[in-house]
């Protein structure tokens, strides 16, 4: 168990989290503290381990896992990582308007969605070559035992950054909860897209890409109805492809 990983990562996470509280948020037209420039420490921190570990051309492996996409044996993961957040969070809004809930329409510049892609991406390699392509390769146990260890670590890690964009203990006691069913989901793209760090990012830069935007440049996004959406996503991955392996597809032909 990469217990010392984890750790060194938090440590290191502490500057990150000090200049969020001095610096606040990031110059840009969304809620984002400066503690987000924490991203990148897991992937550096996973790539300093293998390079102590096994030496200099297993961390540059590593790193161009980056861009393994060739890994993903069927290109229905890719569309399921890229569409699974958007279509959760536009389930999330359809369950706020029929609960009554005033919500604006859908609006942002087209143009955004490709910068915020981007910008959100690199940022999601940062830590998916840690999260995915190093801690949870040397996790054991089942597939699920690993998606909730890494979850309550990444959650534990965000949860400076959370409260660093204002808002409330409840808000972020609900959104803690997502974040948590967010690694599982992440394991089930992972295992299934052939270890594919790639894929594990695209979902991760799909779900900022999604919450940053909804419906207008993140406004009005309530983790309470997300996690009851994602709540039933995750349960109903959990008894198709089963705990143990999250790969074990129930009703696949022999």
């Amino acid at each position: 168990m990469p217990y010392i990983y984890f750790l060194i990562v938090m440590l290191l996470s502490v500057p990150f989290w000090l200049a969020g509280h001095a610096a606040g948020e990031l110059p840009i037209p969304i809620d984002l503290p400066a503690s987000a420039l924490m991203a990148f420490v897991p992937g550096i921190v996973a790539l300093v381990f293998v390079w102590r570990e096994t030496g200099r051309t297993a961390a540059a492996e590593l790193l161009a896992r980056s861009f393994d996409w060739t890994r993903v044996g069927h290109p229905g993961w890719f569309a399921a990582a890229a569409l699974f957040m958007p279509a959760t969070l536009f389930a999330s809004y359809i369950l706020m308007r029929m609960s009554g809930e005033a919500l604006p329409a859908p609006q942002f510049e087209l143009l955004i969605v490709p910068v915020f892609f981007l910008m959100f991406f690199a940022a999601a390699l940062g830590e998916e070559i840690g999260w995915q392509g190093y801690a949870y390769d040397r996790m054991k146990g089942s597939a699920l035992w690993a998606a909730l260890v890494i979850a309550i670590v990444w959650m534990a890690w965000h949860i400076v950054p959370y409260f660093q964009t204002g808002r409330g203990l409840e808000w972020v006691v609900w959104h803690c909860g997502v974040t948590i069913l967010l690694r599982i989901v992440t394991v089930w793209l992972y295992v299934n897209g052939g270890r594919s760090v790639f894929i594990a990012a695209l979902f991760h830069a799909m779900c900022n890409v999604a919450f940053f935007l909804y419906p207008v440049y993140g406004s009005h996004y309530d983790p309470v109805s997300t996690f009851a959406v994602l709540g039933i996503a995750v349960a109903a991955i959990l008894w198709l492809w089963g705990p143990q392996t999250l790969a074990r597809f129930r009703f696949a032909r022999n």
